[in-house]
């Protein structure tokens, strides 16, 4: 089948993608690409094609050749830096046209924040901080985090998604037990001060993945309590 667009998805703003081309034209044949039943089930009320699966470059190319398209949007998760450039390479070799769907920035006032560039400068950092750190980072930098921190199981507190492969993924990574909260988003102030004073955390990071990620209530939370924040600024 051909589609007039294929949108790689998994994100919010990947639903705003879908919903603004279904506003503009019902009959838009939309194909989304996304990389867990997770992500499928957050497409599923759109009525649209869904792939799932993680792909390399190849697999993008056998994508694109399967499922002719016009126009791609990229409106994966700002982190996923590999994603994009693999996509977009792959797009261009195809010669279909490509589009990037960024998540807005904001500016945040409030002088407890540090910037830094990726996850090895925030444990560079946090080996010079003391006291317990709150990671709200994911699970997939949780073993690099208690590879690099000094004392970090004993330090570490992190929250991923309330899963099995997120909890798995923190336990084989050397996380306690206690250390660990499964749980979903979307999270309130209230929510991340109650965390933050449970884990009795000096420090929290986070990934500057904007509003759609929660950052402005982390800041909040980190604002209200009086700790540090930690803040890994979007790849560009």
């Amino acid at each position: 089948m051909k589609y007039d667009v294929l949108v790689i998805a998994g994100t919010t703003e990947s639903r705003q993608v879908i919903e603004k081309l279904l506003r503009a034209n019902p009959k838009e044949r939309i194909l989304a690409s996304v990389a867990t039943e997770l992500g499928k089930e957050m497409l599923l009320e759109y009525g649209i094609d869904i792939h799932v699966g993680r792909l390399d470059y190849d697999g993008f190319l056998t994508l694109f050749e399967e499922n002719p398209c016009r126009k791609i949007i990229d409106a994966s998760h700002p982190f996923a830096r590999i994603v994009s450039e693999t996509v977009k390479k792959a797009a261009q070799t195809a010669g279909i046209l490509y589009e990037r769907y960024e998540r807005r920035n904001l500016q945040y006032n409030y002088e407890g924040i540090v910037h830094v560039k990726d996850v090895q400068e925030a444990i560079s950092l946090l080996n010079e901080l003391e006291g317990n750190i709150f990671l709200t980072t994911g699970v997939n930098t949780a073993a690099a985090y208690m590879a690099g921190v000094k004392g970090g199981a004993d330090r570490l507190f992190i929250r991923v998604l309330d899963n099995i492969s997120s909890l798995e993924g923190c336990a084989e990574a050397g996380y306690q037990k206690d250390h660990v909260f499964g749980k979903m988003p979307p999270f309130t102030v209230e929510d991340n001060v109650k965390l933050i004073k449970e884990t009795k955390a000096e420090v929290l990071v986070s990934k500057d993945s904007g509003k759609t990620g929660g950052v402005d209530i982390k800041v909040e939370a980190c604002r209200q309590t009086g700790i540090k924040m930690i803040l890994i600024d979007r790849p560009r």
